[in-house]
């Protein structure tokens, strides 16, 4: 019988098929011994193929399978690198690493780049774009500050429809969602408690930020045991803003009467009452208030089938809107001649963007004081004015007049100063709670809370 070639164990088959080759059969015979490589050599000529490895009948699952007759070994990659290797990668440059590592904070930065210059794209063109001439008032070429015979009570040109008020309204919402003035109305809304009264409210912008929840449903309507369990829940919502454990930051102060009742906690509104001068801006803000009140779509109508009432008497006030047992409502009237008589004090007096359209804003001031609870009560403002640097308040006394035949509006008053006023005519009785300048307005947007201090307080 013919000798037949074996595999050494040192060289599987699967690892070296191309020592099977003709041309390497002698290099391969080394590893045989040398009367085998001699029998094989006079016996048999060299076969025209490689010969089979010799199978067992039965293999085992990891034992390779024999190559094709017509098996190629594949050819290594070679690499267009340096070391000519597969697996090598070269070194990544500085510009790669930047690229590879900071990916997230490049692409933040091109975001806050484009939205900033969306953002004074559309505050320039609000400035220099110029009004309908019909919406224009006369005023003097180089006139600085409001004179009492040309500016309107309102902040907005004389001649406002509904159409135009409603246009006016939704030609903020791109603005003042990119400055985040919307951030800011947010944030007042939430301050709010008890029983509030808006000055000046316009279009109704801070309407869908106010919590409703004891407007619509009055605590005393609750059953007993709703209203224990819900004063188990506001009193350990106070304790957590007490002891800081929500936020981390605590005031650490007691529980006061005035947090214990309903309505003393910030964010419960008991009511709601809002005046304005422009009844075209208050068929704006008779619409949200539709939607923003839950239930009063169910109660109010979409369109108000009377129309809008006129002022004839500047001090008299004519309800818009009188819903919920009178616990919201939108009069017709004009502030300054005098703030509603519904109640003698409110919880919360605020305003947004008011005492730069009025004639006397710091009489205005006096009066808010007035008509809210001192000591416990707040005066809550948003307002726009004079900044920090003074080649700001250049532009905005250059381009005052122009932005009042536009918005009735002035932009460029010192709120600062008009709150220091107001103390001192008040006797120092008006505080400072808090005063917020957001620096990317450079210091041309004002968040003030404001407190009256009760009778002896401080002497």
């Amino acid at each position: 019988m013919a000798s037949r070639l074996r595999l050494s164990s040192r060289t599987p088959f699967s690892l070296h098929p191309h020592l099977y080759s003709p041309s390497n059969l002698p290099s391969y015979s080394r590893q045989l011994s040398l009367s085998s490589a001699l029998q094989y050599a006079k016996r048999k000529p060299y076969p025209s193929s490689p010969p089979s490895p010799p199978q067992s009948p039965i293999r085992s699952k990891k034992s390779p399978l024999p190559p094709p007759n017509n098996f190629v070994p594949p050819k290594p990659k070679l690499s267009l690198y340096r070391d000519d290797t597969p697996t090598s990668k070269p070194p990544l440059t500085l510009e790669e690493n930047i690229q590879r590592h900071r990916k997230i904070p490049l692409y933040g930065a091109l975001a806050v780049a484009f939205l900033a210059s969306l953002y004074i794209s559309a505050v320039v063109t609000n400035t220099f774009k110029k009004p309908p001439v019909s919406d224009l008032t006369p005023l003097g070429p180089s006139l600085p500050q409001p004179h009492p015979s040309c500016c309107p009570p309102t902040g907005l040109p004389p001649s406002l429809t509904p159409v135009s008020a409603l246009e006016f309204d939704t030609s903020l919402n791109t603005s003042e969602s990119l400055s985040r003035i919307t951030a800011n109305r947010t944030y007042l809304a939430s301050r709010a408690k008890g029983h509030v009264l808006e000055v000046a409210c316009g279009t109704g912008r801070n309407l869908p930020y106010y919590s409703w929840e004891y407007v619509v449903h009055p605590f005393e309507e609750y059953s007993p045991e709703e209203q224990l369990a819900k004063a188990k829940s506001r009193m350990a919502k106070i304790l957590d803003i007490k002891r800081g454990s929500s936020w981390g930051y605590g005031t650490k102060s007691k529980v006061t009467a005035g947090e214990r009742r309903v309505g003393g906690m910030e964010g419960e509104v008991l009511s709601y009452t809002a005046v304005d001068v422009s009844p075209e801006m208050l068929s704006v803000a008779r619409n949200r208030l539709r939607e923003s009140v839950p239930g009063l779509r169910q109660v109010m109508a979409k369109k108000r089938v009377e129309p809008y009432p006129k002022l004839t008497n500047p001090e008299e006030v004519v309800p818009v809107v009188a819903a919920l047992d009178g616990r919201v409502q939108l009069l017709l009237g004009d502030a300054e001649a005098g703030l509603p008589r519904g109640r003698e004090r409110y919880d919360t007096v605020i305003q947004s963007f008011g005492l730069c359209s009025v004639k006397d804003p710091q009489g205005l001031l006096v009066k808010m004081a007035g008509r809210v609870v001192p000591g416990t009560g707040r005066i809550l403002l948003l307002e726009h004015g004079r900044g920090w640097f003074g080649w700001i308040n250049g532009l905005l006394d250059k381009y005052a007049p122009g932005h009042f035949q536009k918005f009735g509006c002035w932009w460029n008053r010192d709120i600062e100063g008009l709150v220091k006023g107001a103390s001192e005519e008040l006797g120092g009785r008006l505080e400072v709670v808090r005063m917020d300048r957001p620096w990317y307005h450079a210091g041309t947007t004002v968040v003030l809370e404001l407190r009256v201090k009760e009778e002896g307080e401080g002497k």
